[in-house]
């Protein structure tokens, strides 16, 4: 069954528009845009086969041990990190409301169980830092902060909500409305109507989650921010960034993504062991999984024959 398994990799700083080949592909492939890449999974074809030489393309086992290692965090530049999960789960959801492929949705259910076992036996008590609890370290521990605005409403947004609310003030400014209304209600959170916005420059410390093409927070934005606080951070987990600062870096009071990876960066030996038998691990799995499905389409073709010999009976 992992034979037919075509998996497409579109770095982030591809030509392509990913929001184009969103729309070009059939409903029954799965897709899933993160800040590093964008997966175009399909079965038995290649939908992007026509650019094929500006792509990364996988097929059979080799495709699900790459998406296997996504899942567990192995590709990420912050190894081991598990936001990754929830934007598979939610890419997921996404997925099974539209005309799934059956055979892609029994591969991804598969995934999930091989990825969580991989995690709990070897990566849990890796103490890698997340894009989350590293803004809440930078901004709680080494600031001082008091109150921070998480601008989004998605996954990553409600993890960072979870991080910070223990120890300071939450609000919350987004879009989504309806999503706004329900973490305000679950987390108990202030809330900054989106078309409000200007509202932002009354507070010191945000935590950007958006992601899109156009800017919504500019230069005068942190001009601002100069002349009226002493000490200020806006952390940007968005991809693509709708920030424009004047110096993208810590002294301007901006901490992009690439600075967050920098603060995780794996450095102990004793974790990059753990890794190695993680990704050890991970090979014995795919294999392991592709006999099965195998075993699986076997015995199915096995009892369809024998039904259409006593049916001819």
């Amino acid at each position: 069954m992992l034979k037919q398994l075509v998996l497409n990799n579109i770095p982030k700083n591809s030509k392509f528009d990913p929001d184009q080949i969103k729309s070009d592909i059939s409903d029954k492939c799965f897709y899933m845009q993160t800040c590093q890449r964008t997966l175009v999974l399909s079965y038995e074809n290649n939908p992007l086969e026509h650019l094929a030489d500006d792509l990364i393309t996988l097929e059979g086992e080799a495709a699900y041990a790459y998406l296997l290692e996504i899942i567990c965090g192995l590709k990420s530049k912050l190894i081991g990190e598990n936001e990754i999960v929830g934007q598979f789960k939610t890419s997921y959801k996404e997925y099974v409301r539209n005309e799934f492929d059956s055979r892609l949705l029994q591969i991804l259910e598969k995934l999930f169980k091989d990825a969580k076992d991989i995690r709990s036996q070897y990566l849990i008590g890796l103490s890698q830092k997340t894009y989350a609890s590293i803004a809440r370290k930078k901004i709680v521990s080494e600031y001082g902060a008091d109150t921070v605005v998480i601008l989004g409403s998605g996954q990553l947004a409600e993890d960072l909500i979870n991080q910070f609310k223990k120890k300071i003030n939450v609000v919350i400014c987004a879009r989504n409305t309806e999503k706004v209304a329900q973490l305000s209600h679950t987390h108990d959170l202030s809330v900054i109507a989106w078309d409000e916005r200007e509202k932002l420059n009354e507070h010191a410390f945000i935590v950007n989650t958006i992601g899109a093409k156009e800017i919504l927070i500019d230069e005068d934005h942190f001009n601002l921010k100069d002349q009226t606080f002493t000490k200020h951070l806006l952390v940007d987990l968005g991809s693509p960034s709708i920030i424009h600062a004047p110096q993208r870096n810590l002294k301007s009071g901006y901490m992009s993504l690439d600075d967050i990876f920098k603060e995780g960066a794996i450095r102990e030996e004793k974790k990059r062991k753990q890794v190695t038998l993680a990704r050890l691990a991970l090979n014995s799995i795919v294999e392991k999984r592709s006999m099965l499905f195998t075993q699986k389409a076997k015995s199915a073709h096995e009892i369809t024959a024998t039904e259409k010999c006593a049916y001819a009976r």
